[in-house]
């Protein structure tokens, strides 16, 4: 039986009566022909709402509503325009690219077995398709999933990291995680990490972001930014991407995916767990 296409990370847009319209308003008030990228602000946000007569309590919530979650509109993706980043504090720009998100790759995936240590697994959902993005961590740390992708012994740094990057402001990484390398100068590998459950995208523009943050503060380390993104099968997908700052030219360079594996007593046990905390 081929397998069920899989669903789209995006809204379609087409009902939106806030974030769509006003960015439609800034495209038409900025572009001209030959632009690659569109430069706004969120002054620009206010106006347009103002002259919409939309009212928008946080202006900023455009820009993360149209970057991952809503298709931004074909009158502007029919001009090439698919991404938006930050460029500064309150600053954005609107910028050409293939693409806003990445695709998962077609991957057979590798089976492996759970190695959740069995009181944490059974306090997870039975199906991973159900986890968020730091359970999804834990989860790939236990099984050691990272070591075996990336062929190195990873051990993680922090998680949950936000910190201030020039020229784009805020980055925001769900894991930092470093690899120890066969290397002369004994430097570890900086391993960035953008975590996704079902519901959200791998988007350029954070991958991009984990790059540029990590170029700032580990300028002398080797980087290897990754995406592990859990799909409505409960597949585990690790993407890992070239290493650039421009959101346009991120590409998956390598990709593996994982089917964790329990087995019938564990399964008992998770499904019994579930019985009694709900």
């Amino acid at each position: 039986m081929p397998a069920a296409p899989r669903r789209s990370l995006q809204s379609h847009g087409l009902s939106s009566r806030v974030y769509v319209p006003i960015l439609l308003h800034i495209f038409r008030a900025k572009y001209a022909e030959g632009m690659r990228a569109i430069p706004f602000t969120l002054d620009d946000v206010r106006d347009a709402a103002l002259a919409l007569d939309i009212t928008v309590r946080n202006p900023a919530d455009l820009v993360y509503r149209m970057r991952s979650r809503t298709v931004i509109p074909a009158e502007i993706t029919a001009h090439g325009f698919y991404i938006i980043r930050q460029i500064g504090r309150g600053s954005y720009s609107l910028e050409k690219a293939s693409s806003a998100i990445i695709e998962l790759p077609d991957t057979i995936p590798t089976e492996a077995l759970d190695l959740t240590p069995l009181p944490v697994r059974r306090l997870l959902p039975e199906n991973l398709a159900d986890v968020d993005e730091q359970a999804l961590l834990s989860v790939v740390t236990y099984c050691q999933l990272l070591d075996h992708f990336t062929a190195l012994r990873v051990f993680r740094l922090r998680s949950h990291v936000r910190k201030s990057v020039n020229q784009i402001g805020q980055a925001e990484l769900d894991e930092l995680d470093v690899g120890v390398a066969v290397r002369d100068d004994e430097l570890p590998v900086v391993i960035p990490i953008e975590a996704k459950a079902v519901a959200d995208p791998v988007n350029r523009v954070q991958i991009a972001t984990q790059v540029a943050f990590c170029k700032h503060y580990f300028p002398r380390h080797e980087v290897r930014p990754l995406a592990i993104k859990v799909d409505e099968r409960g597949i585990l997908h690790f993407l890992e991407f070239n290493v650039t700052t421009e959101p346009s030219e991120v590409s998956v360079t390598r990709a593996e995916s994982y089917r964790l594996k329990l087995s019938d007593a564990q399964l008992a046990l998770v499904r019994d767990t579930k019985s009694v905390v709900l």
